[in-house]
């Protein structure tokens, strides 16, 4: 007797349920995507105790005819394709049939279901797989599927399901991605009686994104708007104020679909590498329409992970509408202070009032709110460390200048005996100086602790970190260089000599060319020695040998292929700016400080430095007056 059977068809469906229900979210998942294939313009789901016992999607779809419902449980029943090829165009959320064959295999389902063109509904009970009842009853147009007990024929299935509270957030979080996909549908949860999404479905992503996740975010996020042969890519990216610690606050959909991708998370970390701190994630909300044929949605049961052809030039585009989209926003931080008894200080939008957030309550579609958590503290001199050079004796050079273009060196151009005083500019250096910029427009009102340029614009304040702001615009300046293969080296007139290890002179012997292209030049000295004839021109020549020898250590430590060329790079040019700025506890004079706002200006992104600190933070009239009580 052979030892292979057949299963029966109830065991089998409850162990292909296990690919499509994992928990109550997976079923919220699977019916709330039918109804958008259906066309309903707005679904309602209502849980009760995480989804663990009740859920209740009710939709004002297409609905189905009675054949039609008898149907809809068969596995593999299916109106969205037909052949093979099918596949390869799909357009729908759902399309394989084992939703609702699946979640009926392990749940008490009950479904009511109208076409408008019939006066007479249709009702189906199931029980774990069995068909118990059909009947003609009476229900609204559209379809209302009511699941209960999930997982009461499955207690192994069962015992795996989370806390009541924990099924709970799985299942808002999924409505919030259907609320972001669609702003065009009216979403609304119910959680045990207590209403916690409600959107408008006026087909406006800002209110979509407002009504999810509240004014703070909807102030600060700039308009995604890209379009090239390969795909069309809009939605909102947010400012760095709205980072977070995990990608929970990342949502991206492929026509229509919410997705996850390798392909775009490193988009978006690339687009955002010099924006953030380590190990925070931006938050971003984007869609992406492109030809079906270039995607492939059939990779897993659940359909959240896809795949792409032309994944490169999908890269470029999804990093270019970023770029972008971060370019044209005001990256200016606003330090809110709120009033009443405890003076409470938080980033939040321009011009912005603090507000509770309730989900539910969402804004007109013309939403159009002005342009975070956490505090800053006193300037970090180096971020970024450098890992393994402490200690290392280093000969010495002579000093550069920081700012070079026009004229403004740090050393050439002195403050004024005023100015070193009070740290003030002069009524007339500040009369004759009225370029156009976020920052240089500004009126230059002087400098606090040798560190923070102070400006005044109309209706604001705003402090600028010098560190921050002249390392952003070196780090720019070496890349931009780097990039179009232009000079980048200044001769040492007094040129030290290097004592390295084995490892580290094979990797320069090696790599002599790239390091070239960064702006060093040196020749082997003998015993292990080199002595360094050239440094990147933005570099200060008296730490030359300390910033080659950091360098060399990142680089040896991230080490160097074909693929990562470019990213070594740019993290030598984040050191080799961090270690050049000007340093905090400097006097600036009026010329430094102007030449540093122009040069700021003239940066596609001079909000933040390389490593994502803020350059500046504005504090509004209106607050100010709040604090000291002009104001209620």
């Amino acid at each position: 007797m052979g030892r292979i059977g057949i299963l029966d068809e109830s065991t089998y469906n409850k162990i292909a349920a296990g690919e499509v229900v994992e928990r109550p979210a997976s079923v919220v998942k699977e019916l709330v995507e039918n109804s958008m294939d259906a066309g309903a313009s707005a679904v309602s789901v209502e849980i009760k105790n995480g989804g663990i016992s009740f859920i209740r999607v009710v939709d004002n779809g297409s609905g189905m005819d009675e054949d039609d419902a008898r149907l809809a449980f068969e596995r593999h029943a299916t109106s969205k394709i037909k052949t093979l090829d099918d596949l390869y165009s799909i357009r729908t959320l759902g399309f394989r049939g084992e939703a609702l064959t699946s979640i009926a295999a392990v749940s008490k389902v009950e479904l009511n279901t109208r076409t408008r063109e019939n006066t007479r509904g249709s009702r189906i009970e199931i029980h774990g797989g069995k068909v118990i009842d059909i009947r003609p009853a009476g229900c609204p147009a559209g379809t209302s599927i009511t699941v209960r007990e999930l997982f009461y024929n499955t207690p192994a299935r069962y015992k795996f399901l989370k806390k009541d509270a924990t099924e709970a957030g799985h299942v808002s979080d999924i409505m919030n991605r259907f609320a972001l996909a669609r702003p065009d549908i009216s979403f609304k949860l119910v959680n045990n009686g207590v209403t916690v999404l409600h959107t408008p479905g006026n087909s406006d992503l800002k209110s979509a994104i407002f009504s999810v996740y509240g004014s703070e975010a909807a102030r600060n996020i700039a308009e995604i708007d890209y379009s090239d042969k390969f795909i069309k890519v809009w939605g909102y990216a947010g400012k760095p104020e709205l980072a977070k610690a995990s990608r929970n606050y990342q949502s991206v959909f492929v026509n229509g679909r919410y997705v996850k991708s390798r392909l775009v998370f490193s988009a978006i970390d690339t687009a955002y590498e010099t924006a953030l701190m380590k190990n925070r994630y931006a938050f971003v909300v984007l869609h992406m329409e492109l030809n079906p044929m270039l995607v492939d949605v059939n990779v897993h049961p659940t359909k959240i992970e896809i795949k792409f052809s032309e994944e490169q030039e999908i890269f470029k585009s999804l990093y270019h509408a970023i770029v972008s989209a971060l370019q044209q926003a005001d990256g200016i931080r606003q330090i809110e202070i709120g009033g009443g008894k405890k003076d409470a200080f938080r980033f939040s939008g321009a011009g912005s009032r603090s507000s509770d957030h309730v989900q539910g309550a969402f804004p007109p579609a013309a939403l159009r709110l002005p342009e975070r958590d956490g505090s800053r503290s006193a300037p970090v001199e180096d971020p970024c460390g450098s890992p393994g050079m402490a200690g290392r004796p280093v000969p010495g050079g002579s000093r550069s200048t920081g700012f070079k273009e026009g004229g403004h060196g740090l050393d050439e151009l002195k403050a004024s005996p005023e100015e070193e005083a009070t740290g003030r500019v002069s009524e007339k250096q500040d009369e004759d100086y009225r370029a156009g910029g976020a920052f240089s427009a500004k009126k230059i009102v002087g400098q606090v602790f040798s560190t923070y340029i102070i400006l005044e614009g109309e209706g604001e304040l705003i402090l600028v970190d010098q560190h921050a702001a002249h390392e952003r615009i070196v780090f720019e300046r070496l890349k931009k260089k780097f990039h179009e293969k232009t000079e980048l080296s200044q001769a040492l007139l007094s040129p030290p000599v290097i004592r390295l290890t084995d490892i580290e002179i094979k990797l320069l012997q090696e790599e002599k060319d790239f390091f070239n292209s960064l702006g060093f030049d040196y020749e082997d000295f003998g015993n292990n020695s080199i002595i360094l004839r050239a440094v990147p021109y933005e570099c200060a020549l008296e730490e030359s040998g300390e910033l080659f020898l950091d360098v060399l250590g990142r680089v040896l430590s991230a080490g160097i292929r074909d693929e990562n060329r470019v990213k070594v790079a740019e993290d030598a040019f984040y050191q080799m700016a961090c270690k050049s700025a000007v340093k905090a506890n400097k006097r600036l004079s009026g010329d430094e400080i102007k030449a540093l706002l122009e040069q700021l200006d003239s940066l596609d992104y001079p909000f933040t430095c390389p490593h994502g600190r803020p350059v500046a933070i504005r504090f509004s009239k209106n607050d100010l007056e709040r604090m000291f009580k002009r104001k209620l």
